[in-house]
């Protein structure tokens, strides 16, 4: 009886999992890199890991202001990883490529995206406008791994005129 009881309780610890997910650092570069107007994007280090925002045309203008969006239809986050890095025209192209392959993938599911918008002068005209990007009470969700962040930096994003 004693040998069964020993057998149990090694079968019973051998099974217990602590799962397979490991927690993004969300450690990314400070450029913000864009493809068209409305996707910008933050990439990891070694470019496996990025962060991608779709805004709407009104989100980047030219006027100064501050604007807070909702994720919605129209304002989506979503986190990637990578198996390999991606190149700089990974998100410009109309179909994505098949290399590097996604390995997971969560898309923002609460979260609002703040947008401090104002004007570059130099000799007091106006060069271009930069866009502060934080995102605040940022959640990710896929059905099994939750991510949140109270307050995310994503960074600033320069136009010129």
């Amino acid at each position: 009886m004693k040998k069964l009881l020993i057998l149990f309780l090694a079968l019973t610890l051998n099974a217990c999992s602590d799962g397979d997910f490991s927690v993004p650092s969300f450690i990314f570069n400070e450029k913000v890199n864009s493809c068209g107007e409305f996707v910008l994007y933050i990439t990891s280090t070694n470019s496996t890991e990025v962060l991608v925002l779709t805004l709407p045309k009104i989100a980047i203008g030219t006027v100064e202001k501050t604007q807070s969006l909702p994720f919605s239809a129209t304002v989506t986050g979503t986190y990637r990883i990578f198996d390999k890095g991606i190149g700089a025209t990974y998100f410009c192209q109309a179909i994505p490529p098949l290399e590097p392959k996604i390995i997971k993938e969560l898309v923002a599911d609460g979260g609002t995206v703040n947008i401090i918008t104002s004007e570059v002068l130099a000799n007091s005209v106006v060069t271009g406008y930069k866009h502060e990007i934080t995102i605040s009470k940022l959640s990710f969700n896929d059905g099994k791994d939750r991510i949140f962040f109270e307050n995310f930096d994503f960074g600033i994003f320069s136009v010129k005129n």
